[in-house]
């Protein structure tokens, strides 16, 4: 197929609107992901102010929803608080996959007292018919297509969104504001709820046309670079984005899981006869990234796959993960589809719904990194006895958080270790300390002989041979006359 005509065949992914909106903050309520904020935090008495609710359905089904909303009848000192709203509940339609922005207006009247925490509690309910999930859990892929307009979009990103903890129950969500000591005069306008679509089907269209657009600049990003220079780049990164989900990594487990992803980028497409460049998740998702975002394209092409592409390439590396570890191990490890909902879960967690799980980090990421760990060079000056002595200094540090999944897992890490450690061998590869001591043996040489120089102990001039400065051949005999030439 011609690149145009592969270009044509990319199937676009549904983007992720309302992480593009809050910058991270969201809360899973299964086929329906939510942000709520309300603006501004702290307001004078009689001042409006919006509680604002993103909505994101997650499948290709209508959804019905209904919100709630309940105030406080008074603070926590016990003083009267009177707050108006809109209405205390409301009944809204989601169309497949649409992402909607809601607006309830509230306002503190008096003779409510100046506080700095006033808590406004939200209720959502819905009913959805059969539907296939359309966009990944914990985030994806940015929009290039939105309902309204940058101004309109600028300002819902300044909203603090709430954070809200994934072992939290989400029945009931509550937000706080505070009360300032100044009264402004009633207006009498009547008080009306807002819905406005941020992105729909109607834009999908649009969506597809602009991301196939970028095809041919994101298949240059996509082929690989100088040897070693994603490496680094993904090395840092893994080893940030696991810190900041609560679960440090041992540098050797970073290493692998760099190495794991950096092969589901740069050596699968052509190593792995089945995996098709433009089915990837990473790479239809470079490619809205960069018809989101066209001034990436001077970016150094590490920092866009390891920055901005980091969750596509994780989830493709989970699934080729489990390819690596079934062929080096004969374990096991599922179907596609099984294979498919752990990657699912696994994204869950990473976003931040989920407790810290080992087994998320060893299976099949780990694992998979060290079965093709020979392939994938972090530069000409790594040893490739590193992985192996790290990784098992990983295994004795991570002894007391052994659950039985864990040692059955850290069988196969065993097994894999030695294979790989067996191979080394047989290519008389040399350990790091092995190539040390003898270039310190080879400078120890070196000195000694410029020390034997020094002390005079070596001639100038080596027996049997000619000083330099005579010419060759001056102190011959002639052969006939016996004279000397």
């Amino acid at each position: 197929m011609t690149n145009n005509q592969n270009a044509q065949s990319l199937k676009p992914l549904y983007p992720d609107v309302l992480g593009q909106i809050t910058g991270g903050p969201r809360i899973n309520i299964d086929a329906l992901e939510v942000a709520v904020g309300i603006y501004p935090k702290l307001a004078y008495l009689n001042q409006p102010m919006e509680l604002v609710i993103v909505m994101q359905n997650m499948v290709d089904a209508e959804m019905q929803l209904k919100l709630a909303v309940r105030t406080p009848t008074e603070d926590p000192q016990g003083n009267v608080v009177i707050i108006e709203t809109a209405k205390s509940q409301v009944g809204l339609t989601l169309s497949a996959g649409e992402v909607g922005v809601f607006r309830m207006p509230v306002i503190v009247r008096p003779p409510t007292q100046p506080t700095d925490s006033l808590p406004v509690r939200l209720a959502i309910r819905y009913r959805i018919g059969e539907g296939k999930r359309l966009r990944p859990p914990g985030g994806g892929a940015p929009p290039s297509v939105l309902s309204i307009s940058p101004f309109k979009l600028q300002v819902l990103r300044e909203i603090d969104f709430i954070a809200h903890k994934w072992n939290e129950s989400a029945d009931i969500l509550t937000v706080n504001f505070g009360v300032a000591p100044k009264t402004l005069p009633a207006e009498s306008d009547q008080l009306k709820p807002r819905y406005e679509t941020l992105w729909s089907q109607e834009g999908l269209r649009q969506e597809i046309r602009l991301v196939r657009a970028q095809y041919e600049e994101a298949l240059q990003i996509a082929h690989p670079g100088a040897t070693g220079t994603l490496y680094p780049a993904m090395l840092e990164a893994v080893t940030d984005r696991f810190a900041n989900r609560g679960m440090p990594l041992h540098p050797g487990e970073a290493m692998a899981i760099a190495k794991m992803m950096c092969y589901t980028v740069e050596d699968a497409p052509s190593r792995e006869p089945d995996v098709v460049l433009e089915n990837t998740r990473w790479f239809r998702s470079l490619c809205h990234v960069l018809a989101a975002n066209p001034e990436l394209i001077d970016t150094p092409r590490e920092n866009i796959l390891s920055q901005r592409v980091f969750e596509g390439i994780i989830y493709d590396a989970l699934l080729m993960g489990f390819r690596i570890v079934e062929n080096k191990t004969d374990e096991d490890m599922g179907d596609i589809a099984e294979q498919i909902n752990y990657a699912n879960r696994f994204m869950q967690w990473f976003s931040g719904h989920g407790e810290a799980d080992l087994t998320y980090v060893y299976l099949p990421l780990v694992l998979g990194g060290l079965g093709i760990a020979r392939l994938v060079r972090g530069g000409i000056s790594e040893n490739p006895w590193a992985i192996a002595d790290q990784l098992t200094e990983a295994q004795h540090g991570r002894i007391d958080l052994l659950s039985s999944d864990n040692v059955v897992i850290f069988d196969m890490m065993d097994s894999l270790l030695d294979s790989y450690k067996r191979i080394l061998r047989a290519r008389r590869v040399k350990r790091p300390e092995e190539i040390a001591a003898e270039e310190a043996a080879r400078q120890a040489e070196l000195e000694r002989k410029r020390q034997q120089q020094a002390n005079g102990r070596v001639s100038a001039v080596p027996p049997n041979h000619e000083d330099d400065s005579t010419p060759p051949g001056y102190r011959r005999r002639n052969r006939f006359s016996g004279r000397e030439l």
